[in-house]
């Protein structure tokens, strides 16, 4: 009799340790922050952060070069135009383009030096060759990764630096680490804007990367 009782607490408490673990595992994670993340303000030099939060808690925090551009395909060229956010006129490159299989070769219109790029994504049925993503070893070392919309819009991304760790979240509480060190945030998410406030009030907006190829 005592080792059915035993028995029914022991099966009683293991139901109990699973509840309060389910539970404690909605609370540690947050549906609405799963993704990657950018950073929406950048260095002078244009280097910014990314964070990418994933549903089983691991997290990764990059340090990249971050640039977005318009572009436009005229036939065998390719004309790509920045316009900074602080001002200034616009400024506009041509290449030459050519596509070989999976590999998109540009070619300077000054130099003649040829980029070979090798596709990461295909873009939809009905775009054209170019859209999609491609990456390539640029030349401060790396992997650089350029997107290309179907909209006309160019994002280019060029990890430098990447700290892993994990994620937690507790009422409006996000604490991420360490990288290298561990931060406690205050979070607001709203659609595909994230808005993070350290402890000394500092903000930083991040919206929802559209570029995900690069781990």
């Amino acid at each position: 009799m005592a080792g059915r009782l035993n028995a029914a607490r022991l099966v009683a408490l293991l139901i109990w340790l699973g509840i309060c673990t389910f539970a404690a595992h909605a609370q540690d994670v947050a549906p609405s922050l799963v993704g990657r993340w950018d950073a929406a303000t950048r260095s002078a030099g244009g280097i910014g952060q990314i964070i990418e939060l994933r549903a089983d808690g691991s997290m990764t925090h990059w340090y990249a070069a971050m640039v977005e551009f318009t572009y436009v395909v005229q036939g065998s060229l390719l004309i790509t135009s920045f316009t900074s956010t602080s001002g200034g006129a616009m400024e506009q490159t041509t290449t030459e383009i050519r596509f070989e299989g999976d590999a998109l070769i540009q070619k300077s219109a000054q130099s003649g030096a040829e980029t070979r790029m090798t596709r990461k994504r295909a873009g939809g049925p009905h775009d054209a060759p170019i859209v999609g993503v491609w990456a390539y070893a640029h030349e401060a070392g790396g992997t650089a990764f350029m997107m290309y919309t179907a909209d006309g819009r160019l994002i280019f991304r060029l990890p430098m630096r990447a700290d892993r760790g994990r994620w937690s979240v507790s009422g409006d509480k996000l604490t991420i680490g360490p990288m290298p060190a561990t931060a406690r945030l205050t979070y607001r998410a709203e659609g595909d804007q994230l808005l993070l406030t350290d402890d000394q009030g500092k903000q930083v907006t991040y919206t929802r990367a559209e570029l995900l190829e690069f781990q």
